[in-house]
């Protein structure tokens, strides 16, 4: 009951940032809105898919690639998004390395429950985006502006790892279980992408 409860209101939330993001992209003829639509969209669909099966068959999807598919769009269009409003430089640097390394390690750690496939994208996908973000926090006289965006895109990964880890010991359908006090915090995280993005392309 608990799970219907958070997908529905996390299938809410979305669908209210997809309308806000398509109404400020037709608006504005903007990019970088129709990009941050497509994250929510991709991510709606998912929800939307693993929302189904818990209702209507009372179980987890048993073709869970779906929603997957899905949720690895959105991080395709998450890292888009970052490109988009903070265009990279040409420095490299190690450190930003952390962030592939740590998802890298959390997939190995993640395989004794999940696919090898499956954890391996979404390391790779995570990766690639925390890499990003860490290299433009770095820069932050030249990335002032899309700072706020480049916070939350760091946070809202490391909800996802909190959301992942505690769903490996904690199966409780119970508002004491740590799983659904992360799962909340993700779904609170989505419309502060609206605020975020806003500030990241103001003029």
């Amino acid at each position: 009951m608990i799970d219907n409860v958070t997908n529905a209101l996390q299938v809410a939330v979305l669908l209210f940032c997809i309308i806000v993001s398509v109404i400020r992209a037709a608006a504005r003829k903007s990019r970088t809105w129709i990009v941050l639509a497509f994250f929510f969209g991709c991510w709606w669909m998912g929800d939307v898919y693993w929302l189904s099966c818990l209702f209507f068959f009372d179980s987890v999807p048993k073709i869970s690639v779906v929603s997957d598919l899905n949720w690895y769009a959105s991080y395709i269009f998450l890292y888009l998004l970052l490109r988009q409003v903070a265009p990279p430089d040409g420095n490299r640097r190690s450190l930003p390395l952390i962030g592939p390394a740590f998802t890298m390690a959390m997939a190995v750690f993640y395989m004794q429950w999940g696919e090898y496939i499956n954890n391996l994208i979404y390391a790779s996908l995570l990766g690639l985006v925390m890499y990003a973000v860490i290299r433009r926090l770095m820069e932050q006289r030249r990335y002032e502006k899309p700072k706020a965006l480049c916070i939350l895109i760091l946070v809202f990964c490391l909800i996802e790892y909190g959301l992942w880890t505690t769903s490996c010991y904690f199966q409780a359908e119970s508002l004491s279980n740590p799983y659904y006090w992360f799962d909340l915090l993700l779904t609170a995280s989505f419309p502060f992408f609206l605020i975020a993005t806003k500030k990241a392309v103001s003029e």
